[in-house]
């Protein structure tokens, strides 16, 4: 299929996704909310996740089950948080949506923004919901209007993972946490010349141009996600051009279908380093059989880019027949030590300051990785950016070609830069006309 077929499937698709979110622009209202305390309760549970995640989110779903007698959880689960965006557009269509929903911080708000997520003060007021050890900060990323609508489950951050063992093995030492992108090229070009073999890469995938932009001080998008939120495009063009230098001169790879089990390229020793959110240490370090430390983003400009941001959250459908029930479950989720000691973090760094001080007293080596990042990026990140907008998919797709057309040497940085800003201006400027009808 040639770009430009793909191009216009994917416009396509973008405006069958936006026309679902249209349609299914309604709230369940005035209809009676709380279930009856004798009335038995069954609610639907839509999330993702690999085995790791399924095992232990069905144990904590048979906890509170054993605990609750009266209600019935019954889930639906996806292998990423696209899926689950693709399966809610959907649903939302036939008003047909699961009671409890873990969302993305990339997708939520355009669920909330149509009114189709149930706002949570109500519940907070009535005790359903705690979030009383759960820090402001955390609980700004689901908010809209001073009002809570979808609880952060976990914090993490865009990371670097990599084996030490690797590193002590091949005598080359690991950049300290404020490396810049000068040290992490110097390392890549000393992993390249030691390491005899051909399918082996210093860096396994590249760190995303988002983070990139923000540390020239400008990001993706601006806030409100109708324009990219950068003027200069050689902004993008000198990432571009990194980006190639890197994959010609063999320091960069890419791995199709990496995924946190015994074949990730940091495990197999395929790669050195590999762009990773915090929370996959635990599973990795556990698939190893050996410690996965992470490192944070390397600085590469003069601002700091790196974030802490929600790994996911849950949230109430406005459609749900028990609101209240789904409400428990979400307090369950967070505060319950028991129902922690099963989920471990793998989620992200607990957002209940008693969960997570409960945790990562009992945490070996591994499991304190993303603790300790997340300590560290406290005092050396800055604000996250806002949500991109619902048809950042689209831009993605655009996005992705136009950097193989450079990878290949068929177009330059510069006239990449420049063809990126005409398509995304082109999808962004047609959806919020679509938008405002």
């Amino acid at each position: 299929m040639t770009n430009s077929k793909l191009w216009g499937l994917l416009k396509v698709f973008a405006g069958l996704l936006l026309l679902t979110g249209i349609m299914g622009c309604s709230s369940s209202g005035g209809e009676a909310k709380k279930a009856s305390k004798d009335q038995g309760v069954t609610l639907k549970f839509i999330w993702w996740g690999k085995e790791q995640r399924k095992e232990a989110t069905l144990k904590v779903i048979d906890l509170y089950m054993k605990e609750h007698p009266g209600v019935k959880i019954v889930t639906e689960d996806f292998p990423n948080a696209d899926a689950v965006a693709t399966q809610l557009a959907m649903e939302t269509a036939d008003q047909n949506t699961a009671d409890i929903i873990q969302g993305d911080y990339t997708f939520i708000f355009n669920y909330i923004n149509r009114d189709l997520i149930e706002p949570l003060n109500s519940y907070i007021e009535d005790k359903s919901l705690s979030v009383s050890n759960v820090p402001p900060e955390y609980l700004a990323p689901g908010k809209k209007n001073d009002e809570l609508y979808a609880v952060n489950i976990g914090v993490n951050s865009e990371a670097i993972a990599y084996d030490p063992a690797f590193f002590q093995e091949a005598g080359i030492e690991v950049p300290s946490p404020d490396y810049t992108i000068d040290e992490l090229y110097k390392t890549l070009v000393e992993l390249k010349e030691s390491i005899d073999d051909p399918d082996f890469y210093p860096m396994g995938a590249m760190f995303n141009a988002s983070y990139f932009l923000r540390t020239r001080g400008v990001s993706m998008y601006n806030t409100e996600g109708t324009a990219l939120g950068y003027e200069d495009n050689k902004d993008l063009a000198d990432y571009f051009a990194l980006y190639k230098k890197w994959t010609d001169e063999g320091l960069l790879g890419s791995f199709e279908d990496v995924n946190n089990d015994e074949n990730h390229p940091v495990i197999t020793n395929k790669a050195a380093f590999y762009p990773v959110y915090s929370n996959a240490a635990t599973i990795l370090s556990s698939k190893a059989g050996r410690t996965i430390k992470l490192l944070p983003l390397p600085k590469t400009g003069e601002q700091e880019g790196r974030f802490i941001k929600p790994s996911m959250f849950l949230a109430v459908s406005s459609y749900s027949k028990y609101p209240e029930e789904a409400a428990k479950f979400i307090d369950f989720f967070i505060n319950n030590e028991a129902a922690n000691d099963i989920l471990i973090g793998e989620r992200g760094v607990p957002v209940s300051s008693v969960i997570a001080d409960h945790l990562s007293a009992n945490l070996g080596e591994a499991g304190k990785q993303q603790y300790e990042l997340l300590d560290y990026l406290k005092t050396h990140s800055s604000p996250i950016d806002p949500p991109a907008p619902g048809n950042s998919i689209i831009v993605n797709n655009a996005y992705q070609i136009i950097l193989d057309q450079v990878i290949a040497g068929s177009i330059t940085p510069e006239h990449g830069a420049e063809q990126f800003r005409a398509e995304a201006a082109s999808i962004l400027q047609v959806t919020e006309g679509k938008e405002a009808k």
